[in-house]
C-alpha cells in the first residue's frame, strides 16, 4: 500500500477527461462550484497532470505523518486513495476546465476532495463489521491539503509533469529524429548536389553535408531543452501561501520534494527562493523558448524537404519523398509533401503557444502568477504535438527518403556557380566572363571558356577536376 506506483508516462496517461463521463460523483462542494462557475470550453487537465498533483498529496501525507500530524490509519487511507487514482480508476472525477482561477485552486481542491472521499471510504471499509467505531474523518483542507497551498502545489505539479514529459517523451523523439537524419546523411554522403542560397544556384554541396546541418541544428535544440530543464527541476513546494511557508513544519518542502524526486526518478529540489517560485514562472518560460527553438528548426527542415522534393517534372525534384497516400482527390497520381505540411502546422501552433506562455509569464501581480493553468496547458500541448510530429516525420518522411540521382547529376552539370571554386586560380573577372557567356548562350562552362578563347576544352576540364570534383570542402561533415 505504501509502495510507489509507476512514474513513467503510460500509454493512456493523457486521454482527455470528459466532464460528462462520470456515473457518480465523489468530489465535494468546491469542485461542484467550479463546474457551475467555470463552464468555459472543453479543455481539461491531462491525466498526467492529475497524477502529479496526487503524487504531491501522497508525498506530503508521508511527511505530515512523520511529523505526527497524521495517524497511521489516516496515512494508510490517503496512500491507498492516491494509488487508486494514479492507477487509473478515478480519472473521471477530475472534470474541471483549464479556464478557471489563475492559481489553479479549483483543481487543487478537486484533488483534495476526491482523495478525502476515497480515503474516508477506505477507513469505513476497515471498520465495517467490527464493533469498534471510528471518529476519524479526513477533511480535504485540514488533512489532504495539510502544510500546503494552491500557491505552491499547483506550480510544483506543473514543473513535475513538464519535466516528466520532456524527459520521457520529447527528448526520445528528438533522438529518433537525430538517428534517422544521421542514417540518411551516411546514405547520401557519396553524392554531390547543388547548394543554393537565396533560392539561387550556389556552390556544390555534399548531399550528406546538407543533412548534417539538419542533424546539428536538431542536436542544438535538444541541448537547449536539456539545459532549460535545470530551473524546471526546482519546485515551489513548501512555500505554501505567497512563498512564506506558513503552516508548514520546518524543512517540510525539502523532505516532500525528496520523495517526489525518488518517485519520478528526476533531480527535483526545492527552489532556493520560494517567494520567487510562487510569484513567477521564468523556468517554464525558458523551456517554452527552447520548444520554440526546436519548432523553428523543424519548420526549416520541413521546408527544405518539400523544396527538394518538389516536382516531379517542374520542380527541383532532387529528393523522392515517400508516396504514403494519394495527394489529390482530383489529380491522378499526384503526391504531396504531407508529412512536411503536418510538421509545419505543428510548428506554427508551438509558436503561438510560446507567445501565450510569454504573455502569461510576464503577468500576475505581486506575490502570485495567476496565469498558471494556461501556461501548463500550452506547454504540454507543445510537447505532445512536437513529440508526435517528430515521430511521424522520422518514420514517414526521412526513413524512406531517396535521392533522384539522375536529376541531381543533371543539375550539377548545369550549375554555373561551380566556377566560384576556380576564382583563386583564374581570377574573379575571368570567371565572371565565362559565367555570363555560358548563361547568355545557354551552354556549359567548358564550352563558354573555349568559345571565349580563354582555355582549351582539355585545360578547363582539368581545372574543374582539380578544383571542383576533388575539392576537400565538398565532403560531408561528421
Amino acid at each position: 500500500m505504501t509502495g510507489s506506483s509507476k512514474s513513467k508516462v503510460s500509454a493512456n496517461a493523457d486521454k482527455p477527461i470528459k466532464p460528462d463521463s462520470r456515473k457518480y460523483k465523489i468530489w465535494g462542494k468546491q469542485t461542484q462550484l467550479s463546474l457551475q462557475y467555470f463552464a468555459i470550453g472543453q479543455h481539461t487537465f491531462p491525466t498526467s497532470f492529475i497524477d502529479a498533483l496526487v503524487s504531491i498529496k501522497r508525498a506530503c501525507a508521508q511527511i505530515n505523518h512523520s511529523r505526527k500530524r497524521l495517524t497511521d490509519q489516516q496515512l494508510e487511507a490517503i496512500l491507498h486513495a492516491c494509488d487508486d487514482v494514479t492507477g487509473g480508476q478515478y480519472y473521471d472525477q477530475f472534470p474541471l476546465r483549464i479556464w478557471q482561477t489563475g492559481s489553479g485552486t479549483q483543481t487543487n481542491m478537486n484533488v483534495n476532495e476526491v482523495i478525502a472521499s476515497l480515503a474516508n471510504s477506505v477507513i469505513q471499509q476497515e471498520i465495517k463489521g467490527k464493533s469498534e467505531k471510528s471518529d476519524v474523518y479526513l477533511h480535504p483542507n485540514d488533512h489532504i491539503n495539510m502544510s500546503q497551498s494552491s500557491n505552491d502545489v499547483f506550480p510544483t505539479a506543473m514543473h513535475i509533469v513538464v519535466a516528466q514529459k520532456t524527459v520521457q517523451m520529447l527528448i526520445p523523439s528528438i533522438e529518433t529524429l537525430e538517428h534517422q537524419l544521421r542514417k540518411k546523411q551516411t546514405e547520401f554522403a557519396s553524392v554531390t548536389t547543388v547548394g543554393r542560397t537565396h533560392l539561387m544556384d550556389a556552390l556544390p554541396i555534399n548531399s550528406g553535408a546538407l543533412l548534417s546541418a539538419h542533424h546539428s541544428q536538431v542536436a542544438a535544440a535538444k541541448n537547449s531543452l536539456t539545459t532549460s530543464l535545470n530551473p524546471v527541476y526546482q519546485l515551489a513546494l513548501g512555500g505554501t501561501a505567497v512563498g512564506s511557508g506558513a503552516n508548514a513544519p520546518e524543512r517540510f518542502g525539502q523532505q516532500a520534494v525528496a520523495l517526489l524526486a525518488k518517485r519520478y526518478k528526476l533531480p527535483f529540489v526545492q527552489h532556493k527562493n520560494l517567494y520567487a517560485a510562487v510569484s513567477g514562472e521564468e523556468a517554464l518560460l525558458g523551456l517554452s523558448s527552447s520548444l520554440k527553438q526546436l519548432a523553428a528548426i523543424l519548420f526549416k527542415v520541413a521546408n527544405d524537404f518539400r523544396l527538394l522534393g518538389s516536382g516531379p517534372r517542374c520542380g527541383l525534384n532532387e529528393w523522392n519523398l515517400p508516396a504514403n497516400e494519394p495527394g489529390s482527390s482530383i489529380m491522378p497520381g499526384k503526391v504531396n509533401p504531407t508529412q512536411c505540411e503536418a510538421l509545419s502546422m505543428v510548428c506554427l501552433q508551438v509558436f503561438g503557444n510560446d507567445l501565450t506562455v510569454s504573455m502569461a509569464a510576464s503577468n500576475g501581480q505581486l506575490q502570485l502568477n495567476t496565469y498558471r493553468p494556461v501556461i501548463v496547458h500550452n506547454i504540454l500541448e507543445s510537447i505532445e504535438l512536437l513529440t508526435d510530429a517528430m515521430n511521424s516525420f522520422s518514420k514517414n518522411a526521412i526513413r524512406c527518403l531517396k535521392l533522384n540521382r539522375m536529376q541531381v547529376e543533371l543539375n550539377m552539370r548545369n550549375n554555373l556557380s561551380v566556377i566560384t571554386l576556380l576564382v583563386p586560380k583564374i581570377g574573379y573577372d575571368v570567371a565572371t566572363n565565362i559565367v555570363q557567356h555560358a548563361e547568355k548562350e545557354n551552354i556549359t562552362l567548358t564550352k563558354a571558356a573555349e568559345a571565349l578563347g580563354l582555355f582549351s576544352r582539355a585545360e578547363f576540364e582539368q581545372l574543374m577536376a582539380e578544383h571542383v570534383t576533388n575539392n576537400p570542402n565538398n565532403q560531408t561533415t561528421e
